[in-house]
């Protein structure tokens, strides 16, 4: 067997950026870039991960933000556990900056995937992971769906965005191994270069129009209603056959109803 006939191993993706960082002037950004894996760092291991974050796979810096790749067992900890705590961090490093007089505001917008990954690994000569998977988990973050998030809650409150994957929902959410409830999240479709497909949106702290106006309108169908088991007015029976016996159909029926063979009832 050739590599050509392998799949990759099944990765999960984890991608964040900041939001307007290039509205930073160029001390500001270099701020913004080094606090990045620095936060991230934290809230892994403040929510108990650590080494997840020690053991990443193919860990990269994107100018404006950062991605790794982390074995898919630990996904529904990082569902339930990481994005909240990536908020508080989040916050306190607001205050620090607000504090120290630096006119920056670090808010990250973050999308988490999963599927095939071809990591080249050391001394091949290339840095980049390689997939589709890899290449969905970015577009995700400039969905105008997932952007508007942060730009329609107050900046001062809430710090993070999360988007995930439909195959993230459905693997680790809907079947219950992450204990985070699904209805904490709102499916929407999005659309952005070459993907377009369903993601769900998570917000840790929502604030501002996100709680007047929630996340958008833009909700998966209801399923099919069951169809009505009460008999309509106007139902017809019909019976086939000889006449063996007596029938009774009653619509609305107040009191009790004695039946006796030969007609006669008993007042």
């Amino acid at each position: 067997m050739t590599d050509e006939d392998e799949l990759p191993p099944y990765r999960a993706v984890l991608v964040v950026d900041a939001k307007e960082f290039g509205g930073h002037s160029d001390r500001g950004q270099a701020v913004l870039a080094d606090a990045i894996p620095d936060v991230l760092a934290l809230a892994f291991e403040r929510s108990g991960l650590a080494h997840v974050w020690r053991e990443a796979f193919f860990p990269h810096g994107t100018g404006d933000g950062f991605g790794l790749g982390f074995d898919t067992r630990h996904l529904p900890a990082v569902v339930m556990r990481f994005f909240d705590t990536l908020q508080q961090v989040l916050a306190e490093r607001d205050a620090r900056f607000r504090g120290g007089g630096r006119r920056v505001r670090l808010r990250l917008r973050a999308s988490l995937n999963v599927g095939p990954v071809l990591d080249p690994g050391p001394g091949t000569g290339s840095a980049a992971a390689i997939g589709g998977a890899v290449i969905t988990t970015h577009r995700l973050l400039d969905a105008p769906e997932v952007r508007d998030l942060l730009t329609r809650s107050d900046p001062a409150q809430t710090f993070l965005a999360v988007v995930l994957s439909q195959r993230v929902f459905e693997d680790v959410l809907l079947t219950e191994y992450a204990r985070l409830p699904p209805s904490l999240l709102v499916a929407r479709r999005a659309g952005v270069k070459e993907f377009t497909g369903t993601v769900h949106l998570y917000v840790p702290r929502p604030s501002g129009d996100l709680l007047t106006h929630g996340f958008g309108t833009d909700a998966p169908p209801e399923p099919p209603r069951k169809p009505e088991t009460a008999h309509p007015a106007g139902v017809t029976n019909v019976i086939t056959g000889g006449d063996f016996g007596t029938a009774i159909q009653v619509g609305h029926l107040h009191g009790g109803l004695r039946h006796h063979p030969g007609g006669r009832e008993n007042p």
